[in-house]
């Protein structure tokens, strides 16, 4: 895609070196049947010298090539509309290269809102005295889950506030429906439990969603929009959305094992293999875990509402973990798999595989 458009600018670019050479007369063009002055001419140059500079500028990565392509654009319709009878072919390669660039100022965009959101997540007054503080010391938890937190590595790591992970995996929106591939990015605040999750997802050839499930100060948002550009789903100010963000938290502990000492959890032993963890300031988000002979989470179910608002029904939920990994001297779950349990049966909607864990 990034060669396409790159040859696409520079084809286009030099196309407009017609208009100057003809201007001034520096070669035979016979398809070029209008008059073209030398002012015009000139404009020509500069037009084909901003497509060329915002091809240069976009191949080394800068973020600034948009804008030096868009006045590229807009004089190049401007240079086509006063000689339309040559150039009005032009128009529909002007149309395709502004799709472009209206989607890149829209990603770059949703990711400046993504890093101002990160900040907001770990900003000094959500930091809780330094790390300083742990709710639930370990022999207070019940044994399986304090296995499971000594068997993970983790005390190599020390107590962790900030945690940054990468994902790639695959996804449907309803049973049967086609997978459609993703990548995605996901911090996480231990301290004040929340976390920002950024996805893309492929579907048809170029076309694309982006994505962003957030929990900060205990609310859930989410945001889904087309190309970075049209807003298909927006979902916030709503105590099923909450709940079910704080679910999923719950559920993503299993990353970060020494969460599961913070204050917030309150824990309950359910035999050898299975604990209950119940957030202490809402004991609507609940959730069991289940543990293999290894102390490791192989799985964890909980009651949580599917999507927002007066019809959003609370449904079973299901995480199964199919493999195991080590990151930074920490094992975890490393595959995932992720199911609705309704009436109608189990829907697998979602598989993702963790490619890479900082943790602080």
């Amino acid at each position: 895609m990034k060669a396409a458009l790159a040859i696409l600018l520079g084809i286009h670019g030099l196309i407009h070196l017609l208009g100057f050479l003809k201007a001034f007369e520096l070669g035979q063009f016979p398809l070029l049947t209008g008059n073209t002055s030398r002012i015009q001419g000139l404009l020509w140059l500069l037009t084909a010298i901003l497509i060329l500079v915002a091809m240069g500028l976009f191949l080394a990565n800068k973020d600034t090539w948009p804008w030096i392509g868009l006045a590229g654009l807009i004089l190049s319709q401007f240079l086509i509309v006063i000689t339309w009878a040559d150039a009005k072919h032009g128009t529909w390669i002007n149309i395709l290269l502004l799709i472009f660039i209206l989607v890149f100022i829209g990603e770059r965009n949703f990711n400046i809102g993504i890093q101002e959101e990160v900040r907001q997540l770990y900003s000094p007054q959500r930091a809780n005295a330094d790390l300083a503080y742990i709710g639930n010391e370990l022999a207070t938890l019940p044994v399986i889950v304090q296995n499971w937190i000594e068997n993970s590595g983790i005390s190599a790591i020390g107590q962790i506030g900030k945690v940054h992970l990468k994902q790639r995996g695959r996804m449907r929106t309803e049973p049967g429906g086609s997978w459609m591939p993703f990548s995605a990015e996901q911090w996480f605040n231990i301290q004040e439990p929340g976390f920002v999750w950024k996805t893309k997802v492929e579907m048809i050839g170029p076309v694309f969603l982006t994505g962003r499930d957030k929990l900060i100060n205990g609310k859930g948002n989410l945001n889904i929009s087309l190309l970075s550009l049209i807003p298909l789903v927006s979902e916030g100010n709503d105590p099923k959305l909450d709940q079910g963000s704080r679910v999923r938290y719950l559920a993503e502990i299993c990353w970060f094992p020494s969460a599961a000492m913070q204050p917030y959890l309150v824990w309950e032993p359910l035999g050898a293999d299975r604990a209950r963890a119940t957030f202490r300031d809402q004991p609507d988000v609940s959730g069991i875990f289940q543990f293999d002979g290894q102390g490791r989470i192989v799985s964890f179910e909980a009651l949580r509402y599917k999507g927002s608002g007066d019809g959003a029904p609370k449904e079973k939920w299901v995480v199964r973990n199919t493999s195991f990994a080590e990151f930074d001297q920490v094992n975890v779950p490393n595959r995932s798999e992720v199911y609705w349990i309704t009436e109608r049966g189990e829907f697998h909607w979602l598989s993702l595989e963790i490619i890479g864990i900082e943790y602080n």
